[in-house]
């Protein structure tokens, strides 16, 4: 028998279980443990064809009966080796999908309770009906490693099942399937963390990057085929139990190498202190795994993911908030009087992603628009869909529901506009536009509106520069109401900024 000890980083394994309460397979005993089932699974994915009958076993039909052959593997599962699982500051979390009312219409959703499995370290077992020799068993165990590279258990495609090697000199190795990853981003980042349910404890989760990635698919897919057919190829590239149970074909890993986690405190009444988590990560690295096995679909999907992450970094960010630019960067003076909460983040590309820039040459903000007007027909063609439908969903990204507008500056003109008048006697604050924080009385709204602080990037000489300036764009998706109408008619006839998607509309 070959045994090994891992560190788990996130979540082991995760069902969801009667009345919507995630939580890992729980033993006779009440401890958790990884089946040996799914172990057999996860090793088959990744073990090479020509081993897969030796050591897995085979199945044929003959004459209408299916005929078994065991290989000569056995799967184990897995034990928690101690109770730091049962940690009461990681052990119960909430999930609370966000997608249906963040792209498609205001809705109510619902937070489920999680129970995870943090920094555990688990016990894996695997045997042989034969005897094997140690090159053997070292063969067998690079083929898990590889597994466990990809992460097990539930929501992997979303950075968690991650798991790192505890080596005999002490060291730790991050495990990872290199052969899986097709595409690395270097990020740096501001803004609002998430929390532990005790609402004091701030947690930055990977997780953050798939939601955003997850719905600009579904956004982008919305504006090229109708609803079902969106929703079904957004769950075959990220996973989901919609329209079919589909195990996806991308995931995330995100390793944030230089962060600080903080508290943005304020005084909203005088006898009233509130206190916000806050992130600065000045360096971290989105690393995207293929899942599959089709080298061509593989480099179909790095163009695809690639365009992807240009997209989001472009036109938002990640995490909380990110439908706004961070205030402390852009409008320090909003928190003068220390009475007003945190808002906003901001994302930028790192030395070894600069590459990723959309560069801004003129002042028409020509390579920007046709990166916007282009990628429908990008992903319809590297997704084989024809693109001749839409959705009418609150945030599709077809021509006839969205508009870009933007300008180049160093400081941004507009983010005041979110808090008071955009000219005299006009404003859009806590209009349909921008949305609202909700009441008993009154729900929260989700804006319909983007802001985005965009560094300008330029080709100089045949190399990519940075100037001190940014493309200040704003994405719109316009309702019937007179305060959108009145906005969109003052940003015509302002003339400072210029609508660059779509163009001639």
């Amino acid at each position: 028998m070959a045994l090994e000890l891992y560190k788990l980083d996130q979540y082991a394994h995760d069902l969801v279980a009667e009345y919507g309460f995630i939580r890992p397979v729980i033993g006779a005993k009440g401890f958790p443990f990884y089946p040996g089932s799914s172990m057999k699974g996860a090793f088959l994915r990744v073990c090479p064809n020509e081993l897969k009958a030796d050591y897995c076993g085979t199945e044929t039909k003959e004459n209408g009966q299916t005929k078994t052959k065991p290989g000569i593997l056995r799967f184990h599962g897995a034990y928690p080796i101690d109770m730091s699982w049962g940690d009461k500051k990681h052990l119960v979390d909430i999930v609370h999908s966000q997608q249906p009312r963040q792209v498609e219409e205001d809705c109510t959703t619902t937070a489920n309770p999680q129970i995870s499995l943090y920094e555990t370290t688990l016990l894996f077992g695997i045997s042989s009906t034969k005897n094997l020799g140690r090159s053997e068993w070292e063969k067998i165990w690079e083929i898990w490693e590889k597994a466990l590279g990809i992460g097990i258990g539930s929501r992997v495609s979303a950075g968690y099942g991650r798991f790192s090697k505890h080596e005999n000199d002490g060291t730790i190795q991050e495990i990872v399937s290199r052969d899986k990853l097709i595409f690395s981003v270097y990020l740096s980042g501001q803004g609002l963390t998430s929390q532990l349910l005790n609402n004091t404890t701030p947690e930055f989760r990977p997780n953050m990057f798939k939601a955003v990635l997850r719905g600009h698919t579904l956004r982008i897919l919305g504006g090229i085929t109708d609803a079902k057919t969106a929703k079904t190829e957004t769950q075959k590239l990220w996973g989901g139990i919609d329209n079919g149970t589909f195990v996806g074909k991308l995931g995330i890993s995100f390793t944030a190498e230089e962060i600080d986690l903080g508290q943005h405190t304020y005084k909203p009444k005088p006898n009233k202190t509130h206190s916000m988590s806050t992130y600065d990560l000045r360096e971290g690295r989105l690393d995207i795994l293929y899942l599959g096995n089709s080298d061509k679909e593989k480099v179909k999907l790095k163009k695809f993911v690639t365009q992807l992450v240009q997209f989001s970094v472009l036109l938002g960010g990640f995490g909380k908030s990110w439908r706004r630019v961070n205030h402390r960067k852009f409008w320090n003076q909003y928190f003068k009087d220390n009475d007003k909460p945190m808002i906003g983040c901001h994302w930028e590309f790192l030395k070894e992603s600069e590459d990723l820039y959309l560069t801004c040459g003129k002042s028409d903000i020509g390579h920007i628009s046709k990166f916007l007007h282009d990628i429908q027909q990008n992903f319809a063609s590297l997704l084989n869909l024809n693109n001749d439908n839409y959705t009418p969903w609150r945030e599709t990204w077809h021509i006839n529901n969205v508009q870009v507008w933007a300008k180049i500056s160093k400081t941004s003109e507009a983010v005041e506009w979110f808090h008071g008048n955009y000219t005299t006697g006009k404003r859009i604050y806590k209009t349909d536009l921008t949305g609202r924080i909700g009441n008993k009385d009154n729900p929260s709204k989700v804006g319909r509106i983007w802001h985005r602080m965009y560094p300008r990037y330029v080709i100089k000489d045949g190399k990519l520069e940075r100037l001190p300036q940014y493309v200040e764009l704003l994405t719109l998706f316009p309702d019937d109401s007179d305060s959108t109408r009145q906005f969109l008619e003052f940003l015509e006839d302002d003339k400072q900024f210029i609508k660059i998607f779509p163009r001639g509309n």
